[in-house]
């Protein structure tokens, strides 16, 4: 078996392979992303993405942010400005700030994220400014001056080239898809805009049953199958504390009502990008695994030698989860006892020289 720390599965920095963000802020296009309050971790890789189109246009970026975001933060996003949308009740609201928006500044591209909300407020947006709306898309770039949404298409079969030739070209973006690039050290320009009240809904509370976030920002993942009872899924525990790692799972095990939707995995489901993937019980169909394409490292255990999932991963150990997790549980025990260890004579030879 190799080592689980190949490719920075294991790293102790999450951030060490992350790309540069971009630096922009020229007198080019604009390319605005739409954030929303629940969703930080969303909103900061459409910044990134924002600021790297932006880079190849010599252009800038604005936030369009709905909440109390500061400055400093959205800068170091990749945010060249932040105009923050007062008196935003609901979605219907903060489309019509962005529309008065849009129609004043004429936005190269306008990005938001493949959330209810975010869906809700870009198709508003689309449908009142006449722009071209790309839906669910896993990547960006730019062609000919042209934006480029990359889509799964024929079930996750292919991904495919979207355009749009409006004059504002605007796509949402799944969540997790996207490298969140390091932070850098800017602060963003400030402006205010007001949102007009129609107050034809009222919320009268609000409940998530599951973070949108919690995949999204793991580094670590285990996906089980309905190889894993939920009867089962303590004896994982161990695993999951050493790695700090978060449970997803197949469209079978939430079609069961084992786990909730947003834990799902695949075509159907998240897209997520973690530096290690552990599947766990899953022959690892397609429509699952491309839901993982952007991961690290994938790690499969699977009994069966001929299971679809050997196409997708870098390790693998062939045999029965049940009779070899205790085996891997001390492993990784091991291997994290060893990089504590080591850090820790390192803080001590820093200590020492610096005396």
């Amino acid at each position: 078996m190799r080592a689980l720390c190949d490719r920075g599965a294991l790293d102790d920095d999450p951030g060490s392979e992350a790309p540069l963000l971009a630096a922009t802020g020229g007198p080019g296009p604009v390319v605005a992303v739409i954030a929303e309050p629940d969703h930080r971790a969303l909103a900061q890789e459409l910044c990134g993405a924002a600021a790297r189109l932006a880079e190849s246009l010599s252009g800038s970026t604005v936030l369009l942010a709905s909440d109390d975001l500061s400055p400093a933060t959205a800068g170091s996003w990749g945010a060249d400005r932040l105009v923050h949308i007062r008196g935003a009740a609901v979605e219907e609201d903060i489309a019509g700030a962005v529309i008065r928006w849009a129609r004043s500044e004429q936005p190269w591209a306008i990005l938001a994220g493949s959330t209810a909300s975010g869906r809700e407020i870009a198709a508003r947006v689309a449908a009142a400014i006449g722009a071209g709306l790309t839906g669910d898309a896993v990547d960006l770039e730019v062609a000919d001056a042209r934006l480029v949404a990359w889509k799964a298409a024929f079930g996750g079969q292919l991904v495919a080239a979207i355009t749009a030739t409006s004059p504002v070209q605007m796509t949402t973006v799944r969540a997790g898809v996207l490298p969140r690039p390091q932070p850098r050290v800017r602060a963003a320009e400030v402006a205010s805009l007001s949102a007009f009240r129609h107050d034809r809904v009222s919320i009268r509370s609000r409940r998530q049953d599951d973070s949108l976030e919690r995949l999204g920002e793991a580094g670590a993942v285990i996906g089980v199958g309905t190889g894993v009872t939920p009867e089962e899924l303590a004896r994982l525990e161990t695993l999951r504390e050493l790695l700090g790692a978060e449970f997803g799972c197949t469209r079978k095990v939430t079609d069961r009502g084992w786990m909730p939707h947003a834990s799902q995995i695949g075509i159907t489901g998240r897209s997520i990008a973690p530096r290690l993937y552990v599947a766990i019980g899953t022959s690892g169909k397609f429509n699952h695994m491309v839901g993982v394409r952007a991961a690290g490292t994938v790690l499969a255990i699977n009994q069966d030698p001929t299971a679809p999932v050997w196409d997708y991963a870098d390790v693998g150990i062939v045999a029965d989860w049940r009779e070899c997790i205790d085996m891997l549980d001390a492993e990784v025990k091991r291997e994290c006892e060893s990089r504590q260890l080591a850090s820790a004579e390192r803080s001590a030879a820093k200590r020492s020289l610096s005396r």
